[in-house]
């Protein structure tokens, strides 16, 4: 019997990465001054960004690390579909914790990743 459980950890654990890298970025994104500043479309646009590299790297890693290497026909379409699932499952919660974090952030830079202007 295969285990998918190591699939489902990894993934979040590629989402909490990806999520701290969000942060970063968009706390090292300077303030525009001005009436138009643009520095909140970048802070929205680096978190899509950096949400969809890492569920596409998670992707990469679990196949190299977790597919290819087995030998068993029902152990590889058993992972194949847990991957599947885990990729889906580590971006949908990088959506929610983002949209959390930004919502609980007022006065923030991280604000910015779903509400725009104050």
């Amino acid at each position: 019997m295969i285990s998918t459980i190591p699939e489902y950890i990894v993934a979040v654990i590629f989402t909490g990465i990806s999520l701290l890298i969000a942060a970063l970025v968009s706390n090292n994104i300077k303030f525009d001054g001005g009436a138009d500043p643009k520095d909140p479309l970048k802070r929205k646009l680096w978190f899509w960004v950096i949400g969809t590299i890492g569920a596409s790297l998670y992707l990469l890693f679990g196949l190299f690390d977790f597919y290819f290497p087995l030998n068993n026909s029902f152990a590889k379409a058993k992972t194949i579909n847990a991957l599947g699932i885990a990729t889906a499952v580590c971006f949908v919660l990088y959506i929610v914790i983002g949209f959390i974090l930004s919502a609980s952030i007022r006065n923030g830079k991280i604000n910015n990743w779903f509400h725009g202007k104050k």
